[in-house]
């Protein structure tokens, strides 16, 4: 093999391990803020509950819960009938876990979370542009972390 076609195959691998440690990069500078806010207590009359998205701010509008302990890709539908994905306006955490709330499926990207029974408006980054969310809490033992 010449030197010539030796040193294209070393600058595509070269060019495409960048591009992947890139895109880690980008994963590893995701923002994170805790919206505490209020307490409604709204979510705990959903049996079984962990967690709830509302349609509108203040725990207003459409309700959706769950009690899985993540949910990598969110679907279906408030109670309202609005879709929940990429739709929602404010959460509220009632397992005694923290729960996180990304921006991406699979737990990935900008992230807006929640302390025990604490409800909050999601910020600008995350209003109406979410996609996953789970229990994510490696400070208590008991807790599962994504």
């Amino acid at each position: 093999m010449s030197v010539k076609k030796t040193g294209s195959r070393v600058a595509v691998v070269g060019a495409a391990a960048m591009l992947a440690l890139g895109g880690l990069a980008g994963q590893a500078n995701a923002s994170y803020v805790n919206i505490d806010s209020w307490h409604t207590y709204t979510c705990y009359n959903r049996p079984g509950a962990y967690y709830c998205l509302y349609y509108s701010p203040n725990a207003g509008g459409g309700i959706w819960s769950s009690s899985a302990l993540g949910v990598p890709t969110l679907s279906g539908n408030f109670s309202d009938g609005n879709p929940v994905r990429n739709d929602a306006a404010s959460a509220e955490n009632a397992s005694a876990c923290d729960v996180g709330i990304w921006v991406y499926p699979n737990y990935v990207g900008d992230e807006n979370w929640l302390s025990p029974d604490m409800g909050g408006n999601l910020n600008s980054w995350l209003r109406n542009n979410e996609a996953s969310i789970a229990m994510d809490d490696a400070s208590r033992s008991y807790c599962p972390t994504v």
